[in-house]
């Protein structure tokens, strides 16, 4: 009886971190916000460059967000040092797409919120082949 209990255990838990694994994301996915022409590079682990929202390239992390219902994926990236902000990207799960749902964005500093940035329509970032480095 031992024996057996320790084997569901162990297919318990086998089955826990199957389940609980959260989402990978690589790839290059681009959509058209506010008239800009926005890409986000996933890389390895939980880095990516958003390139095109700002001047230059940002870089920052990204979570998967179950909290609220649905998942979502949160995209974080912070300013240059010469302008500090961060700027939130939150992301629904759309097929192999991804709908941009909200912009938050905040200046760096002590009790400071994110505050929403109105964004018009839904724009849906779809996975592009190409890199950075091809584009140029």
């Amino acid at each position: 009886m031992k024996k057996l209990t320790n084997r569901l255990n162990l297919v318990f838990l086998f089955l826990f971190f199957l389940v609980s694994c959260g989402k990978e994301i690589q790839g290059n996915y681009s959509a058209l916000v506010e008239g800009k022409e926005v890409t986000l590079q996933f890389k390895e682990g939980n880095q990516v460059l958003v390139e095109g929202y700002f001047p230059v390239g940002l870089t920052g992390d990204w979570v998967e967000e179950k909290t609220f219902g649905d998942p979502m994926i949160w995209i974080s990236v912070d300013g240059p040092e010469e302008k500090p902000f961060r700027l939130r990207f939150e992301l629904k799960p759309v097929g192999e797409n991804f709908q941009l749902t909200g912009i938050k964005a905040r200046p760096l500093g002590k009790g400071t919120k994110l505050i929403p940035v109105k964004i018009e329509g839904t724009p849906i970032f779809k996975q592009n082949f190409k890199t950075s480095d091809q584009s140029k």
